[in-house]
């Protein structure tokens, strides 16, 4: 069965609608001084870290679970909300599914709760234990579209939204949907900020994805979301010329450490090898890689092995976490929709953002192909890759076809 994803709604750093995304990505190669992380010090219990940090307008429809999850997603559903609601039209509520990646729902308000318990001796009135649940931004999300399929949220780390493309793929497949509303949402908290930092893992400054200095990671917040349907019901008429293909997932599970990758990058080339296996292409033929590039040592590490062995040293690749923070439970979605970016008509001049740096690349790890942030002939297939905790690695493999009329 094909799988489509119709459309793409995401709220990051780099922007709030498509075309922004696209611009400061385009930007972030014209001007490599350009700094879309800010540095926080309302977050951190110790020193001020670089951060993700989007700015959120007061929105008074939003609706009445109200929490900074929440808001984002409400930001990125706006952009998807006239291409759904005809298509709930033609299928009915009933057949209409939402599955969300996330890793902190509602976790802010209950910090923000918590201090209030310790300032008053009450919690506040507005504040709701189910605001925190790993469902509630699915849930909040079918209550926006009226969706009566199944809806749930998949919470496994920084793979989060990653997973849920399988997951929406599956209900299709299955029958029990006919559109899914999939993608990912995290926000910006104390408990991830100074969890990391605990961890010994965030960057001094700004991070530094496969450099020679690289010493950590930047936390950020983003909404991404996507109408996936079956190829072959999408309606001819498209609002763009292309739409963008799920053609292969690949998932292994390293069980190697509860939070070190494997070092060998075994299960992150499994995991990519399946990718590319399911779409019938070698790895030689994908145009461009996202890689998971955090700037920690030990990821950069494994990642450059894992790709050098599954798509050899001229595929052009990178990570993107410098310009947007690594988004947890929602990085994989936002990554996914970077490479959504590229192989749509957004991308008009066939655009591979470059891999950021302030100084050097590490010349010590396997030999791969960092992207400039160059033009190429064509941009035919992408790949973006999500790993997580406890060696959790996810690999999602996109191309896309023009005027989409095709059959099963």
């Amino acid at each position: 069965m094909t799988i489509c994803l119709k459309e793409f709604g995401v709220v990051c750093t780099l922007g709030q609608s498509k075309q922004a995304v696209m611009d400061n990505l385009l930007a972030s190669h014209n001007d490599k001084n350009i700094n879309f992380l800010v540095c926080d010090s309302d977050l951190p219990l110790e020193d001020a870290q670089f951060v993700g940090r989007v700015p959120i307008p007061n929105n008074e429809n939003i609706g009445i679970i109200s929490t900074r999850n929440n808001q984002l997603a409400y930001m990125a559903y706006c952009q998807i909300a006239s291409t759904l609601e005809p298509l709930i039209k033609q299928y009915g509520q009933d057949r209409v599914a939402v599955v969300i990646g996330t890793s902190t729902a509602g976790t802010f308000e209950g910090e923000q709760a918590r201090k209030a318990l310790v300032r008053d001796g009450e919690y506040p009135k507005e504040f709701h234990y189910e605001k925190q649940e790993m469902a509630a931004p699915s849930q909040y999300i079918a209550d926006l579209c009226q969706a009566k399929g199944p809806v749930y949220s998949v919470s496994t780390a920084c793979s989060s939204s990653g997973k849920v493309l399988v997951s929406a793929q599956a209900l299709l497949e299955s029958g029990l949907a006919d559109v899914v509303v999939a993608g990912g949402v995290d926000s910006l908290t104390q408990l991830t900020t100074n969890g990391f930092k605990s961890l010994e893992s965030i960057a001094k400054t700004q991070c530094q994805p496969f450099g020679k200095n690289r010493d950590g990671i930047n936390i950020g917040e983003a909404a991404a979301l996507f109408i996936v349907c079956k190829g072959d019901d999408v309606p001819n008429q498209s609002q763009q010329k292309t739409d963008i293909l799920l053609l292969g997932t690949g998932e292994t599970s390293d069980a190697y450490h509860m939070s070190a990758p494997a070092p060998d990058g075994d299960g992150a080339f499994r995991a990519m090898q399946c990718a590319l296996d399911k779409a019938d292409i070698k790895g030689e033929q994908v145009d461009y890689v996202n890689l998971h590039g955090t700037g920690t040592i030990k990821n950069d590490q494994m990642e450059a092995q894992a790709m050098a062995k599954a798509c050899g040293e001229q595929v052009l690749c990178g990570s993107t976490k410098r310009l947007t923070g690594h988004t947890l439970g929602a990085a994989g979605a936002l990554e996914v929709g970077l490479c959504w970016l590229l192989l749509s008509d957004y991308n008009k001049d066939n655009f591979i953002p470059g891999n950021v740096l302030d100084g050097e690349l590490d010349n010590e790890l396997a030999k791969i192909n960092f992207s400039k942030g160059q033009c190429i002939e064509n941009v035919t297939y992408c790949m973006s890759n999500s790993f997580a905790f406890g060696g959790n690695n996810f690999i999602n493999l996109f191309t896309f076809v023009e005027f989409i009329n095709y059959v099963e």
